[in-house]
């Protein structure tokens, strides 16, 4: 082994020596079951994170329809008294047909009268900043568990390496 990599091993090794000790892990044990803290830590902000996503993305779609809805019923009430409703229609056949796509998705939806759009723009501009904060604390476990991971391998390294060494030191 070079001198360098001598170092750099001795580094590593004072270095998880030195987070142990900040992090009061005593034992292989305490590692193992804080690592296994962080993972399920990890993996439970992760899964309230795509429950969020999930959420926004339905909810947009909801305050597009309502909007839409809102938007063309002026429309559908004109097209609702016009005399000729054939001729209305050809001439105002798309915006129609979003209309009527989007109060069908709403009714599929179980909503009979539209939705206050004041209110879910409100509930998704809060489920957004929350959304916010459950990244950052996704990403500060994820931050956790890479950490804990690195000093993980270190360890397992000093471990799989010491009784090596005696062994050679013995023959």
């Amino acid at each position: 082994m070079r001198s360098g990599q001598k170092l750099h091993n001795l580094k590593q090794a004072a270095r998880t020596l030195n987070f142990l000790t900040e992090h009061e892990i005593d034992s292989y044990p305490d590692l193992e079951s804080r690592v296994a803290e962080i993972t399920a830590a990890s993996t439970e902000a992760a899964a309230a994170l795509k429950a969020a996503e999930r959420r926004l993305a339905e909810m947009a779609v909801l305050i597009k329809d309502v909007t839409t809805c809102k938007e063309l019923r002026p429309l559908v009430q004109e097209y609702q008294r016009a005399a000729d409703k054939k001729q209305f229609r050809r001439k105002h056949e798309g915006t129609l047909i979003l209309y009527e796509a989007a109060a069908k998705a709403l009714k599929e939806q179980g909503f009979q009268k539209l939705p206050d759009l004041y209110a879910l723009k409100n509930e998704y501009k809060q489920l957004a900043e929350q959304k916010d904060q459950m990244q950052r604390q996704y990403n500060d476990a994820k931050r956790q568990m890479q950490e804990y991971g690195i000093i993980k391998q270190n360890v397992d390294g000093i471990l799989r390496t010491a009784p090596g060494k005696e062994q050679m030191q013995e023959r």
